[in-house]
């Protein structure tokens, strides 16, 4: 029996307390055309949302490495079995599913990057489409909503299979468990399809384990377990189907050794992976909650709209489903890459069972009330609600469009349309190519999926976004060297033993870990620059046998002109001439010129002016010239629009004019906001300490032990931030002693 039916009695819904003087058969049939039409329209919007949030310029870190695999199946007509891609680690056991790495291939093959955008944005559609199925008007409203959930989740890359193919069985299933009819032949195939897409297949197993265990839930109840044990009964065969299906993949069941594999290596990337990491609860965090116009809102609605669901389910003795619904909500706030996954629960299982609260004729319910109080027609008030969520989708739709949401949010790195990002370092690239630099390469973990396809296999590449077959170790020892100069005795090192002769990396404002190192880079005895842009740097070490090809590239950095930016004719050129400008400013930043920066951000900010990174490099800029005070209203602004680092510059400022007090509000108020605020609670500390406050002081070094993302192999990277600790903790137990 359907859990609508068989929990009514349980919930007190307003549909029987809404009196009618129509005839129950006119009062059904306007019941129906309401909720049908507000469900219809409800829908079309959440899908208008989702395909405009899906399109946008290909820019994701792991593509290119799926894309190069591809085409070594195809080139090689066999799938690798160990690693093919770079020179560190090669000849290692590699396991990952083939098809989904082939068919990124084949689309890239057909239609370049446009056609990958495109498949992004189908992506998306079609994991809301699938939340859809056979929805309610209140589930049809949750789709609209999570949207930019799925978004964040189904660029084109492997994982965007998994996504839809998680909404697909959690609708069959769902449906399944309700009524007693539904498709699960397909489950065996789908599952067949996964198994060899990606490794999020173990969600499917995940699904099908908690519909198990919601008719076993069932059958709890003596009225239910008839109907329980049938449904159980005719999906047995297909349900083990399903875990079967796992098995057909190339390496067979030890398909599972690499997810076990994948899950050894998660403590460190969930500290520095933005993807895998937490999500902080604050009560700044949670404030985010009333910004109704940025997307990100969201998560915070979906997480509330969980809870309700899961305590609303408890309630109706639906427990498994409450408790699938909590862990949905448990596994969100641990990692933010689950997102899309949290989304379908909320909207698929949460959804129907909010509908079945407060009962099917809600809506109708709604509207005769508002009828009778207002004598307003009930037209009128469906009229009314829709144009809100129309305004709402045509609001977020612009923002999308016009680039507004992906210039001002953090860690986008794309733009609305069909295409290449502005990122990748296609153009550095192709230099490597054309001029034939020696190789062995070292390239930065961000920009190592895109060297993976654009330069192997001439080019093996350093690193890239596997986290196996690299380890954690070749992760955070990539990092310490980007923090090195060129000449320190790490990098000789490491080219000797690893036979480096090129390095490229990313320039790149957000992801570049070498912009602080820049100038030393620039100056290195051992390493010549070669290329620079506003995208990335190349430089070749200087050997007996390069000393030829040296004599004939090598630039000096600082005669590099970074002022030929993309014409703005249109948003999305508005949008890549923004990027151009604010990457040209930090790199001449990076270089010691502030005054040509300055230039560069004044451009900028003629585009778009809400950018957080736009606000904080003219604050390093006009201190570099001595303008103290406008710089120290830039770098308000920048902190204002969420930039940590902007917080940490105003305390140094604060902290040479003795503003202590203003200092500690700054650092506070940056801490609850941020996402990694290890750093801001460590100077919280110190202030704390200056303004006498040495309990305090020791909580907020306790909170940046805390935060700290120097934990197993990243340790080594933070023994200055251990340091610090461990004097200001000194420092105030000092104090508290002498009093």
């Amino acid at each position: 029996m359907p859990l609508a039916l068989r929990d009514r009695s349980r919930v007190s819904t307003s549909v029987g307390d809404c009196e009618s003087q129509e005839s129950p058969q006119l009062e059904s049939d306007s019941r129906r055309h309401s909720v049908s039409f507000l469900t219809a329209i409800l829908g079309l919007f959440a899908l208008t949302y989702a395909f405009t949030a899906g399109l946008r310029t290909v820019a994701d870190m792991d593509l290119g490495w799926q894309m190069a695999t591809g085409r070594w199946i195809v080139q090689h007509h066999k799938i690798p079995f160990t690693d093919v891609l770079s020179h560190t680690a090669r000849g290692r056991e590699w396991i990952y599913p083939g098809l989904s790495q082939i068919l990124l291939y084949g689309v890239y093959s057909l239609g370049g990057y446009s056609l990958l955008s495109v498949l992004g944005a189908a992506a998306c559609v079609g994991t809301i489409a699938l939340q859809l199925r056979r929805a309610s008007a209140l589930t049809a409203l949750l789709a609209l909503l999570a949207v930019p959930l799925v978004a964040a989740r189904t660029a084109p890359r492997a994982e965007m299979f998994t996504e839809v193919l998680i909404a697909a069985f959690l609708s069959v299933l769902w449906h399944y468990h309700r009524s007693g009819q539904g498709t699960l032949w397909l489950l065996p195939l789908l599952m067949c399809l996964w198994t060899n897409l990606h490794p999020g297949f173990i969600a499917g197993l995940g699904i099908c384990a908690s519909y198990v265990a919601m008719e076993f839930g069932d059958a709890a109840f003596a009225s239910h377990r008839p109907a329980a044990f049938k449904r159980l009964r005719h999906a047995a065969l297909w349900l083990l189907a399903t875990a079967g299906a796992t098995l057909l993949n190339p390496w067979g069941a030890r398909i599972y050794v690499a997810l076990a594999r994948q899950g050894g290596v998660l403590d460190t990337h969930s500290h520095w992976i933005h993807e895998w990491s937490p999500l902080r609860i604050t009560s700044a965090r949670l404030m985010e909650v009333l910004a109704w116009r940025e997307p990100d809102s969201a998560i915070w609605w979906l997480i509330l709209i969980g809870i309700v669901a899961a305590l609303m389910a408890a309630y109706m003795r639906a427990f498994v489903p409450a408790l699938l619904l909590g862990a949905s909500v448990y596994a969100v706030i641990h990692a933010l890459r689950m997102k899309a996954a949290f989304a379908s629960v909320v909207v698929v299982i949460g959804g129907s069972i909010l509908a079945d609260a407060i009962g099917p004729g809600w809506v109708q319910c709604v509207l005769q009330r508002v009828r009778a109080l207002r004598a307003i027609r009930a037209e009128a008030v469906t009229f009314l609600f829709l144009a809100v969520a129309a305004g709402f989708t045509a609001v977020r739709v612009f923002d999308l469009v016009t680039n507004r949401y992906y210039l001002k949010t953090p860690q986008q790195f794309t733009e609305f349309g069909a295409g290449e990002s502005y990122w990748y370092p296609e153009e550095a690239a192709a230099f490597v190519l054309r001029e034939q630099l020696p190789a062995n390469i070292f390239n930065d973990y961000s920009s190592g999926g895109f060297v993976a396809w654009a330069l192997s296999p001439g080019f093996p590449d350093y690193i890239d976004g596997r986290a196996i077959p690299f380890g954690d170790e070749l992760f955070v020892h990539s990092k310490e060297l980007l923090n090195q100069p060129l000449d320190s005795p790490a990098w000789q090192l490491e080219a000797e033993s690893r036979n480096l002769n090129t390095v490229l990396v990313s320039l790149d404002h957000e992801l570049s870990g070498a912009l602080s190192e820049l100038k030393t880079y620039c100056a290195s005895r051992q390493w010549r620059p070669v290329y620079l842009d506003t995208h990335a740097a190349v430089f070749v070490r200087a050997r007996p046998e390069t000393a030829e090809l040296l004599s004939r590239l090598q630039i000096d950095c600082n005669g590099v002109r970074l002022d030929h930016p993309p014409a703005v004719t249109s948003n999305r050129g508005r949008a890549e001439a923004f990027h151009y400008q604010l990457n040209a400013a930090y790199i001449l930043l990076a270089l010691g010129k502030p005054e040509e920066a300055l230039q560069s951000l004044n451009s900028a900010g003629s585009i778009f002016s809400e950018s957080a990174f736009l606000h904080f490099a003219k604050g390093l800029a006009l201190q570099s010239v001595g303008r103290w005070d406008d710089a120290e209203r830039e770098l308000y602004t920048a902190h204002e629009l969420g930039s940590d680092n902007a917080a940490l510059a105003l305390a140094v400022h604060y902290q040479q004019l003795g503003r202590y007090e203003d200092e500690a509000r700054i650092l506070s108020r940056a801490a609850e906001r941020s996402d990694r605020p290890h750093l801001l609670y460590l100077r919280l500390g110190y202030v704390q300490l200056e303004m006498g406050q040495p309990h305090e002081a020791l909580l907020s070094f306790d909170q940046a032990e805390k935060e700290s993302p120097f934990v197993g192999e990243a340790a080594a990277l933070g023994e200055d931030f251990r340091a610090q600790l461990a004097e200001g903790r000194r420092r105030a137990r000092e104090w508290l002693a002498r009093k």
